[in-house]
């Protein structure tokens, strides 16, 4: 796959924090001792929902702190990119002077919206989305982002996160007992609504003619426990407006997900690792999209012999493409330690890191991969296909053993309680944390070994091993070897 545009240069970031006041009276209308007119299709104030963040402490989440969204995608990209505050053209006086811009709608939440008149769920988004990005005209000169000229803002010109007052439906608990409608049950009477998080595209034409196509929505509060939105769900999200695709199993009918299925889970932004330490320590992509995206060097492994992997920390990220004798089928090496970012990456405080492998089909990502399919478990065409991109753990996955209990190989799905820490390569006392061989895995769906296709010619009894020489560390070598029996 390759990306036309690749997202090199630094990009100006707008934060913008939507409250709804659908009566238009300025004010907020809660009140504890009597929220029925909140939830009253018939009440003027029916979805209306206040912000709670403060301007600074907004701004600090994405820009000011150390584990600032910005440092985030400067560390994982060597800054090749990071999103910066934008300046705010004509701030009020109650306005910061760069990168958030708080601002009221005259509408109400879009979880209520879509109870009234014709709105459903997806125009209830739109209408709301438009409403927001309208709202900030009169402080952004957007024109001036238009940097070809073809009338259109796109991401890369500048891009926008809006923070809808109320809760994010990924990570809030509902409440049943209030309602069985989903994004209308938040877990507390002051915020009971909720959106959930999206790469959403828009169409708003604003001041000089130019428009706007795409933004971030999320909700502002994440949960209970937490509090405010942290960084994970927007550092995704800004990845999907990129071009980043989603590596879990997406929801297509009929809904029969495996819950085994081997997605990445916490080794990549695009799957469960936007979640971790409740998102404020969120993994890095995985390395197929930072190559796709121009943030990794690659080194391709044409022929048997060792060859050097660096972390991220190093500032010499590199990964390993490793080619099969199938020209769509190879596999990728990469170093992830627990640092920087990613130093709660897996839950064992023993664990270090090490070297992760995975395999890469072009044929299915040729397919899948834009259509944000390419790990998942749905059968949008009636039947399963193979992963795309696919982690290939250490341990894990089912165990196939013969009749003596002795291990044969594993099985396509990931083991009952499986844990991410045992995903890593790496040299030890145990000789068997060192060493991956192809021949072990297979396709998920196809339950084919090594290779998911066999071309014509090709020894069924190929297999890959991947010897790791090293320690977990800043710098590792890894040993190919290639054979056919």
């Amino acid at each position: 796959m390759i990306l036309e545009n690749k997202p090199l240069k630094p990009a100006p970031l707008l934060v913008v924090v939507a409250s709804f006041d659908p009566n238009g009276n300025g004010k907020n209308d809660y009140d504890e001792n009597n929220v029925a007119p909140l939830y009253d299709k018939e009440s003027p104030i029916y979805g209306e929902q206040w912000a709670i963040s403060k301007p600074q402490e907004v701004y600090d989440r994405f820009f000011g702190g150390e584990k600032s969204l910005m440092n985030f995608y400067k560390e994982m990209t060597h800054d090749k990119f990071w999103f910066y505050p934008v300046p705010i053209d004509h701030p009020d006086e109650n306005s910061l002077d760069s990168g958030v811009l708080f601002v009221t709608v005259n509408i109400p939440h879009p979880s209520a919206l879509r109870n009234t008149g014709d709105y459903n769920n997806e125009t209830a988004a739109a209408k709301a989305i438009a409403e927001i990005v309208k709202a900030c005209d009169p402080y952004i000169d957007f024109a001036k982002y238009d940097t070809d000229g073809d009338g259109v803002v796109r991401p890369t010109d500048l891009a926008i996160v809006i923070l809808n007052a109320g809760y994010d439906r990924s990570s809030a608990e509902a409440d049943n007992s209030f309602s069985t409608i989903i994004c209308e049950n938040g877990p507390t009477p002051s915020h009971r609504f909720m959106v959930h998080g999206t790469s959403q595209p828009t169409d708003v034409t604003m001041r000089g003619g130019v428009k706007v196509v795409r933004v971030s929505n999320m909700g502002e509060y994440r949960s209970v426990k937490v509090g405010l939105m942290t960084i994970g769900t927007p550092a995704h999200e800004l990845a999907h407006n990129l071009g980043a695709q989603d590596m879990y199993s997406r929801w297509t009918p009929p809904a029969d997900a495996e819950p085994r299925w081997p997605t990445p889970r916490r080794f990549t932004l695009m799957c469960s690792g936007n979640h971790i330490c409740d998102g404020s320590m969120p993994a890095y992509l995985d390395p197929y999209q930072r190559v796709y995206f121009g943030w990794a060097d690659e080194t391709v492994a044409e022929e048997d012999g060792v060859y050097t992997l660096h972390s991220t920390l190093s500032g010499k990220y590199n990964v390993l493409k490793v080619t099969t004798p199938n020209p769509d089928e190879y596999f990728i090496c990469e170093i992830r330690l627990k640092e920087g970012f990613e130093t709660f990456l897996d839950n064992d405080e023993n664990s270090k890191g090490g070297v992760l492998v995975w395999h890469v089909d072009e044929k299915i990502n040729e397919e899948w991969f834009l259509k944000a399919q390419c790990v998942s478990s749905n059968r949008p065409n009636g039947q399963r296909h193979d992963l795309g991109n696919a982690l290939k753990p250490r341990l894990g996955m089912e165990e196939i053993r013969d009749d003596d209990g002795n291990f044969v190989k594993f099985g396509p799905l990931y083991a009952e309680g499986s844990r991410a820490s045992e995903s890593y390569f790496f040299k030890s006392d145990d000789e068997n944390t060192a060493t991956f061989k192809s021949e072990l895995y297979c396709g998920a769906a196809s339950g084919s070994y090594s290779l998911n296709v066999f071309p014509e010619g090709v020894s069924k009894d190929f297999k890959l091993h991947i010897e790791v020489l090293d320690e977990p560390g800043e710098e590792m070598r890894v040993k190919v070897t290639r054979k056919d029996k």
